[in-house]
């Protein structure tokens, strides 16, 4: 063979090697660019409830299914129990700084209090409303994990009536009194770096199963003092959740909102009351309501 087709060939092998190692090495580069990203972006879910000294079984059972799937979901999943918002902050935040990562999920698990006339959740025995949401100095602690968040986090609201937007009439010396669930839903966006907010119309229940995608948080307490008419907005929009966009500045129309077991918040393809069956039993419900079952010392609670 002459020397000028092995010297050829030797190129051409060269070159072809070259290119080999070329790709493999990029494939390589990409691949620790793709993984460094994903760790430096990685996405943290946060359920945030409240440590209180009585027994209430509504947070109990939501911290208890929370952290049964934290077992299985410990690279994204936490579960903050804290008294204050100044403790859950802490907490939060050095995760996310040891993490290296962003909010993807962060849910307020709270009641709601009819009584008090407006959307709320709240942290220890701190109240966040449309009013206090907006207050730097209410939010303060709030606002150290605040840069973490994005439009791509999903905040929810877990308190019965967080989202609300319908207008309790007058009683007694009590005024007509819209609840503002929506301003609260802005300001809360407006607060996470503009993420998406659900909020409920209606009850959010803690029964079990609230973390299969199913639609466990939604339905009706069994207690007598809700079955009344003061309650009727209420019940008219039960498992209906109110969604707004701070990426694009508008509210989109209500879905049902659900829970998978990572703790990401999941929207149901069907709205709970879009079940007939749902409906049937509603209208039955509604049937049997009586003014009394109400206790209307209830609302001189918080005076």
């Amino acid at each position: 063979m002459k020397p000028v087709i092995i010297t050829k060939m030797l190129t051409i092998s060269t070159y072809l090697l070259m290119l080999f190692l070329f790709a493999v090495t990029g494939t390589m580069y990409a691949q620790n660019n793709l993984n460094n990203s994903m760790q430096s972006h990685c996405r943290l879910n946060f359920f945030v409830s409240t440590r209180s000294n009585k027994f209430d079984t509504a947070p109990i059972s939501f911290q208890l299914q929370a952290k049964l799937m934290r077992l299985f979901h410990k690279a994204e999943l936490y579960v903050i129990v804290a008294r204050s918002s100044e403790e859950a902050a802490k907490k939060i935040s050095d995760i996310l700084k040891k993490k290296n990562g962003m909010v993807g999920n962060l849910w307020f698990d709270s009641h709601g209090h009819w009584q008090r006339r407006r959307s709320l959740f709240e942290i220890g025995e701190e109240e966040f409303n449309y009013k206090t949401v907006r207050d730097s100095a209410s939010t303060v602690h709030l606002q150290k994990f605040s840069a973490y968040c994005d439009t791509n986090t999903k905040v929810g609201i877990g308190s019965c009536y967080g989202g609300a937007t319908y207008t309790l009439p007058a009683i007694e010396n009590f005024p007509e009194q819209r609840m503002n669930g929506d301003s609260l839903m802005i300001g809360v966006s407006r607060l996470f770096g503009n993420a998406t907010v659900y909020a409920c119309e209606s009850f959010v229940l803690t029964g079990p199963g609230i973390m299969n995608a199913g639609y466990a948080l939604c339905g009706s307490p069994l207690r007598k003092k809700f079955k009344d008419p003061i309650y009727t907005p209420v019940w008219e929009r039960l498992g209906e959740w109110n969604c707004y966009s701070g990426k694009d500045g508008r509210f989109e129309s209500p879905v049902t909102v659900s829970l998978n077991q990572d703790g990401s918040i999941y929207v149901k393809g069907k709205n709970y009351l879009g079940f007939q069956k749902n409906k049937r039993k509603l209208s039955k419900k509604l049937l049997t309501f009586k003014r009394g079952n109400y206790n209307l010392a209830y609302l001189y609670q918080d005076l």
